[in-house]
This record gives structure tokens, sequence and C-alpha cells, in this order.
């Protein structure tokens, strides 16, 4: 997904590989431009430091209207930080309104989680947590984040459009536990997963240090991406749904770089910004590690609300491999198959000046 230890070893190493088609051969690809604003919008997210960075984006803009937050633990950080965290950032953005649901810890199948010592970073918020909370004026909405999807969708008179930030445990519960949900009111799901033509990222992060390792189901992963694989069954149920799905994989967040210079033109007016200008400081100012780092989570954003102009997408079929294999791990790869539900958009070519200029020109807004 985006941890900053695997996207620099990435980029010295592998984030150009190619690997084989091993199914049918991708459809043209289409140069798209920037998608309508959605009228509502709910994200589920899994509270990691870019997942902060695009919330902070979407407080700073007031054209949209966020119908709900769902939280996932089945991610960067654990269920109760997960909680912590998008209740301060709704009151930071004085977004009172807007409805924070939390889901499960556990996803469907397997037991694939970040290393603790990792989740530990994510959980404060690389220590910025402790001296942004805000006085408490908002409560969790008691229903499971998965009750909370399908009661919304059921009674909504609007098209809702779902920006997925932290694997499908939560979108993939609510297909299997209320089938009966009116999914025709999605309008469409936006995710930050996958990695279709690169390599993926999950045996970097297990090997970058030694307190990271979590064994060979890991070390020997250098398919999957972490979105996918944390929970690979949530994942398949979502590819294999008949809701219109726009991918936004490795593939493409390989490019997208905040470099320092740019990071400085952002002029924070208030406490969100302020906070998002702090977290990109960290990995790419005064506390950098000397290689650029590239932001995930964002890039989806700006796709998912018309913010980028333009980009390049191909439809093709796909499918994720769920079985495990220590020896060699392919268990969350997301492969390419001859046909299926209907075509996943996969975005591919993105522009890093207009996304860094969309960005950090809305997150200066007064």
């Amino acid at each position: 997904m985006k941890p900053v230890i695997i996207i620099l070893l990435m980029l010295i190493c592998c984030t150009c590989h190619i690997r084989p088609v091993l199914a049918a051969q991708p459809s043209a690809a289409i140069v798209a431009t920037a998608s309508s604003i959605p009228e509502r919008l709910i994200v589920d997210t899994d509270l990691g430091w870019d997942d902060i960075l695009s919330i902070s984006y979407l407080l700073k803009r007031p054209d949209i209207k966020l119908a709900g937050i769902t939280v996932t633990g089945c991610g960067e950080a654990n269920i109760r930080w997960g909680r912590v965290i998008a209740l301060t950032l709704m009151e930071l953005g004085a977004r009172y309104d807007v409805p924070v649901s939390l889901g499960s810890e556990e996803p469907l199948m397997y037991k694939h989680v970040f290393p603790q010592p990792f989740r530990n970073i994510q959980n404060d918020i690389l220590g910025l947590l402790g001296s942004l909370i805000p006085p408490e004026k908002m409560s969790i909405d008691k229903r499971p984040a998965w009750q909370f999807l399908s009661e919304t969708l059921n009674t909504t008179d609007k098209p809702i459009r779902i920006l997925s930030l932290g694997g499908f445990t939560n979108i993939a519960r609510m297909l299997r536990d209320y089938p009966q949900t009116k999914i025709e009111n999605i309008e469409k799901i936006y995710a930050m997963a996958g990695a279709v033509f690169v390599d993926g990222n999950i045996a970097p992060l297990n090997n970058a240090k030694k307190e990271w390792n979590q064994g060979e189901v890991y070390a020997t992963n250098h398919w999957a991406e972490w979105n996918v694989f944390i929970d690979p069954l949530a994942a398949k149920i979502v590819f294999d749904s008949d809701i219109p799905l726009t991918l936004i994989p490795l593939d493409a967040c390989n490019h997208v770089i905040l470099l320092p210079d740019i990071v400085e033109k952002i002029t924070p007016y208030d406490a969100v910004a302020t906070l998002a200008k702090n977290i990109l400081e960290h990995y790419s100012g005064s506390h950098s590690e000397g290689i650029p780092v590239p932001i995930f989570d964002p890039l989806a954003t700006l796709i998912a609300t018309g913010g980028l102009t333009s980009y390049q997408y191909t439809p093709i079929y796909l499918d994720v491999l769920t079985a495990e294999n220590p020896k060699d791990n392919h268990c969350g790869k997301t492969i390419m198959v001859e046909k299926g539900s209907r075509k996943i958009d996969v975005v591919q070519g993105v522009s890093n000046l207009l996304f860094s200029q969309e960005f950090c020109t809305t997150l200066s807004k007064e």
C-alpha cells in the first residue's frame, strides 16, 4: 500500500519491472478528462498517513459532500486509533455532520496484517496526534461500517461515490451480509489498490527492518499490493461484483512524487492544512530519508473527485489470487483474465505536475 520504506526500495530496485501478461491483452488505453464532482462521497479508510492527506484535501473542498467515513481496522492504523484519528479530522475541519462508523479488525480471509511496530507509527500520526486533539464534539455512529454503508445506500436520494483507501473488507461485508443493498445507488468505487503490471510491495516492507519481519508468507510475496493482500477474498468479492470500479494501482501511484520544493508551496491557513504539511515535511522535507517519496491515496482522491484534469486508464478484466504459498507467495496478486462481470478501469498514466499543483493549491486555500 503506502509505507515509505516499501516505495523507497521499489524506486531503487523494481518500480519499472513489467511482468508478462498471463491471460488477455489489455484494451486500448483511454485518456480521461477530470471526472465529475461526486454528489455524495463516502470514504472507506485505514487512516494511514496518506489517508490523512486525502481526507485533509477533501476537508478543503467545500464542494464535496461527505456522506460518511467508514474506518477499517484491517490496515495501517489499529481500529481504536483509527476511531480517534477519524473523529479528530472531522472536528479539525468542523465537519460535525459527517458520520464516522467503525469496521472490523478481522479480514474475511487469513490474518494478514502490517507489522505492529509499523502500525504504532501510524496510530499516533507520526507523533503529531497528541498536539491536535480538539474539544470532543462528535461520537461514533454505532452501526458497523457494513450496516452503515447498506442503510445509507438504501435510503439515499442521490448516487453515492465510494473512495476506498484501505482494503475492501467493509465493502465486501456489506455485499455478503446485506445482499439486498441497493448497490445500483453506488455511482462508482474508486480504489487505491493493486499492482497490475508492476511489482507488489509486501516483501519490501517485510524485509526492510528486522522487527518488521513476519515470515515467509510476507517475505516471498513480490506480487501483491497491501490493500489487496490485507484481505484478498474481500478484494475478489468486489472485483467480481457488478459495481463500477476504477482502480488506482501501484502502476500509477509509483509516478506521483511530492518533492520538498513542492511541499514548500503549501501555505497552511488552518489546522487541517498545517497537519498535512507537517506530515509531508516528515517524509519529504526536514525528516527526509534522502529519496523522494511517492504519494498514493491522495492520487486516488483527486481522480475520484475531479481534481486531476486528465489521466490515462485501461479497461480490463481482473481477478485476485487467494491461495497462500509461503515458499513463493502470490496471494493477493491482481491478474488479467479473459472475462468477468464487467471491466475494471485501471489507471496507469498520470501527471505528477498536475497532481502536485492541484493538491498544494487546494490545501493552501483560506
